[in-house]
């Protein structure tokens, strides 16, 4: 039903304020300086005109002295002196006598002692006043007198005309909230079944029969935690009356487009079942944040008048907010006038408390802080304003969302009140599944075979939010196809951010990269992306160690990379590019992984080449834990190089060995055919020489790649110990595969037995210690028998040569060598093909 009229729509909402602001300019009026010249009827500058200047004003033409003198010199001189200076001693005296009684004469006099206002004539002891000729103190004190009598009665009579409207137009406006009132009760009366506008688009999925709304297993423990502690506010209220100090605000905190609007949404409708009322409000979108939101005198209103919009909207009142903001009552509207409505118009929840979930309101908290006209006390009262009514009655409480945890810690400091947060953590390995009924509709918007972006998908994954975008974005005419048609706001505000400062994100790779920062979280850089909406949190259960990293989504697109550097534009650009390989397949997802290996590399050589760091550090925190090390040389500082290379073929390569040809054709993601021209061989073997004494990270094209497949070269500062090797086995094994032959000691043993084999493919570069590296995308148990190695590693170890085994299985080991940012998006070989479990899914 539409409203055909609103009547309440004429008053401005800022009306009362300026009435306030009349009443202070009355007052200020009454205090502000007054000029003593005013009193007298002159000008400040008649205080420096001459004697002829004031005899003219006489009328009488006669009356004027031979030598023209300044006032200032005219009060010093005594009677005689002052009538030598006229030619006509028959109207001298007549003259003196003017000139003396003149205003300018008395202004003159005060100038001369530095009395010029009213304000100053009163700190004058009455000693010095005495000391003025008694005409002039006589004047002075009565026109003073007469001049602030007629101000007190100019403001009294201000005061109450101002007094008068405010009374009218407080009048006014309860006629007009009584009025809407009577129009939403007309509509309630008329409404069958109450609808609250949702926050944000739903999109519901057909699951095992049943429609329903994928959330994910964290955000529902979220809202199952909050509609418990509602419960229990109900089933105890004189408990919660006595400790209502300590009853938390709800803080859902994460980066744009993880969850939170829907997350409000479903908990505000779970609350609703309990018998409670739950509104949302939302300082975006339909009702965005102004900078009166955030002002002393209208935050708390608009706050509430959000709360009234809402609840009115329900019943189909289709107000706009546009006009609705400027509503006349709006300055009138608190949490009494609210349950006023709801006992008018929704009975059923008569006498209980109400939740008021607030999304996007760290918008009001980052003005409030920003306002540099507010002091600490005036933002306590604000805050206080909205969270003191509240939580003065049972079963009430309130939830705000939003992206900084700095805004959000503003209003525990203000409210005096403690937080719960409530952190919407990215979707990972181990809960993606619960997001798979996204994944198998989005593929359905893409009937035709090979015309689905996976590569869009594995940057999108790890958010639900950001699928939920895509689901709603994507049309049958226009079809979204690439990382760069999906543009959620935050996307053009940091590449505008990164247009001006191109090296915006280069401090957070070279902290995320230096291996002498230990915790994430404690990047002073941080900060500044939380700002601009670019940090995604990930909080384990107990809430400690929580991890902050850039947004995988914005560090790909092609808005922002537009904006790197030229070798961090070419890193990102090949890197997406081997996303976009069809069939995506486990041979595709097997390139795209070693590309997200061979690109963090790539980042920590940009960012970190001019660094040096333990040996011990560095193996620590890229090749995960140590099965067997010969090592003596941990202590060691090391340095990356600065190069790529990309065209060598199959190094190490020990195509003598025993293992055939089965054997030696990769599990989980494949290479080229087998060969073992003797020619071709020499040939790979020069290559890799030549690649290992000139370049830091070598990526081989290989037709015949047994175990090998990124290279890393270090270089140890004692030049004497020449270099290190790090050998990448990226081959993600399928965890519905039997290893097999393939097993990680069957991967090393190739790789150890070629360096042994002559002609020695290591010859003349100096390498002092290999390091062999097994990297799994299942967390799979990472096991070598060593006992199968011995012998190659004596002889290795013979030659000068250090050998240790190690292997990259678990989320913090990927993301100590991926960093957060790329681990995200880390293809799961055998995604789609576990069996659902159909609890996790809500």
């Amino acid at each position: 039903m539409i409203v055909p009229t609103c009547p309440f729509l004429y008053v401005p909402v800022n009306c009362i304020v300026k009435m306030a602001d009349g009443v202070k300019r009355a007052r200020l009026d009454g205090d502000k300086e007054i000029y003593l010249a005013e009193l007298l009827g002159v000008n400040i500058a008649d205080a420096h005109t001459t004697v002829n200047e004031v005899l003219r004003s006489s009328g009488m033409p006669t009356w004027r002295v031979a030598t023209n003198i300044p006032m200032a010199t005219w009060i010093v001189l005594n009677h005689e002196s002052k009538l030598q200076l006229f030619n006509d001693p028959q109207c001298a005296e007549s003259a003196v006598s003017y000139v003396d009684n003149a205003p300018q004469t008395m202004l003159a006099l005060l100038n001369k002692i530095g009395v010029m206002t009213v304000s100053q004539w009163h700190a004058m002891p009455e000693e010095r006043q005495s000391q003025l000729p008694s005409d002039v103190l006589y004047l002075l004190r009565n026109r003073i007198q007469e001049r602030m009598e007629r101000e007190r009665v100019q403001e009294r009579m201000e005061r109450e005309r101002v007094q008068e409207r405010m009374e009218r137009v407080q009048e006014r406006m309860e006629r007009e909230w009584s009025k809407f009132l009577e129009t939403v009760k007309t509509l309630a009366d008329g409404t069958e079944q109450v609808e609250f506008r949702k926050l944000t688009h739903h999109h519901h999925f057909n699951y095992q029969g049943k429609e329903t709304v994928i959330l994910g297993e964290d955000r529902m423990k979220h809202i199952e935690l909050v509609v418990s502690d509602i419960k229990a506010f109900q089933e105890a209220k004189q408990r919660f009356l006595e400790a209502k100090e300590n009853h938390p605000i709800y803080c859902v905190v994460a980066a744009p487009r993880q969850g939170k609007s829907l997350l409000l949404d479903v908990l505000c409708s779970s609350i609703r079942y309990t018998g409670t009322l739950a509104v949302t409000i939302t300082y975006n979108s339909s009702t965005p944040y102004t900078e009166k939101d955030s002002s002393l005198l209208t935050c708390a209103p608009r706050f509430w008048a959000r709360v009234v919009y809402t609840i009115a909207n329900a019943f189909g009142a289709k107000l706009g907010w546009l006009l609705f903001q400027n509503s006349s009552f709006i300055s009138l509207l608190t949490l009494n006038r609210v349950l006023e409505l709801v006992n008018m118009c929704l009975p059923q929840y008569s006498n209980k408390g109400i939740v008021v979930a607030a999304d996007e309101f760290s918008e009001v908290l980052k003005g409030l802080r920003s306002n540099s006209e507010l002091q600490d006390d005036q933002i306590s009262l604000i805050l206080s304003s909205i969270t003191q009514p509240i939580y003065s009655r049972p079963c009430s409480a309130l939830i705000v969302s939003g992206f900084v945890v700095e805004d959000l810690q503003l209003l525990m400091t203000a409210s005096s009140r403690p937080l719960t947060m409530l952190w919407l953590n990215p979707a990972e390995q181990s809960t993606r599944e619960q997001y798979y009924p996204i994944l198998e509709e989005l593929k359905k918007r893409y009937p035709k075979e090979g015309t689905f972006p996976f590569a869009l998908y594995e940057w999108t994954k790890f958010s639900p939010g950001l699928l939920g975008l895509w689901l709603e974005m994507h049309k049958a005419n226009c079809p979204i196809l690439s990382i760069a048609q999906l543009n959620p706001p935050v996307v053009g505000a940091l590449a505008y951010k990164l247009a001006q400062e191109p090296s915006f994100f280069a401090e957070y790779w070279k902290e995320c990269f230096d291996l002498k920062t230990e915790d994430l979280l404690g990047l002073k850089c941080l900060r500044k992306y939380e700002q601009f909406y670019a940090l995604i949190h990930l909080v384990p259960p107990d809430n400690q160690d929580r991890l902050g990293f850039l947004n995988p989504f914005l560090v790909i697109h092609k808005l922002i990379r537009k904006n790197y550097s030229e070798a961090e534009m070419d890193v990102f650009r090949k890197l997406e590019s081997a996303f976009t390989t069809v069939p995506w397949d486990a041979d595709a997802k097997g390139n795209a992984l070693e590309m997200l290996v061979v690109s963090a590399l790539q980042l920590r050589q940009i960012h970190t080449q001019s660094y040096s760091f333990s040996f011990s550090k560095v193996l620590s925190a890229l090749c995960g834990p140590s099965h067997l090390s010969s090592l003596t040389i941990t202590t060691k500082g090391v340095k990356f190089r600065s190069t790529l290379a990309t065209g060598v073929k199959s190094f190490p390569c020990h195509d003598s060995s025993p293992v055939n040809k089965e054997e030696a054709r990769p599990t989980g993601h494949g290479r080229h055919s087998f060969c073992d021209d003797e020619e071709m061989k020499e040939a790979r073997r020069i290559a890799a020489i030549g690649a290992i004494k000139s370049h830091g990270i070598i990526h081989p094209t290989s037709v015949m790649n047994k175990g090998c497949d990124i290279i890393l070269v270090l270089n140890f500062e004692e030049k004497s110990k020449g270099c290190a090797l790090i050998i990448f086995e990226t081959k993600s094994f399928s965890s519905t595969t039997v290893l097999g032959k393939n097993t990680p000691s069957t991967k090393a043993r190739m790789v150890l037995e070629g360096l042994l084999k002559n002609p020695n493919p290591l010859e003349g570069c100096n390498v002092s210690h290999v390091c062999f590296t097994v990297c799994v995308t299942n967390g799979a148990n990472v096991t070598y028998d060593v006992a199968s190695l011995d012998q190659c590693i004596k002889d290795l170890t013979d030659q000068g040569i250090s050998v240790s085994l190690h292997s990259v299985s678990t989320k913090e080991q990927w993301m100590s060598l991926l960093s957060p940012s790329l681990y995200f998006a880390l293809p799961d070989i055998d995604e789609g093909t576990r069996p659902i479990n159909s609890q996790r899914i809500q």
